[in-house]
């Protein structure tokens, strides 16, 4: 699994290189980004290349948080289950532990 990975991430890297080097010229350009809002309007500019990186990192950051909204969520599931076993096995242990009376005996 450790080779598989490490083919994976040479050969990521390895397409992305390819695609920085023959699109240079196109990613060196500078865009104009302009955000209207209600009250206001934001203009910059930036780099073409510093705007896919940027979408890139926005796009990884909005997925580790979904990913660890969900973990959170099941790790709470999974430590009220894991209360609720512990109550059972005390409750199995101490059903375990009742003496046999004669009243039972006889009624069987």
């Amino acid at each position: 699994m450790r080779w598989f990975k490490a083919i994976f991430w040479a050969a990521f890297f390895g397409i992305v290189l390819i695609f920085v080097v023959q699109n240079l010229e196109i990613l060196n350009q500078t865009a104009q980004l302009n955000l209207d809002f209600y009250f206001t309007t934001l203009s910059f500019s930036l780099k073409l290349y510093l705007f896919l990186i940027l979408t890139f990192l926005m796009g990884v950051f909005f997925g580790i948080v979904y990913t660890f909204k969900n973990w959170f969520k099941k790790r709470m599931e999974l430590r009220e289950k894991e209360k609720e076993i512990k109550k059972l096995k005390e409750e199995l242990k101490s059903l375990r532990n009742l003496p046999i009376t004669e009243e039972k005996l006889k009624g069987t």
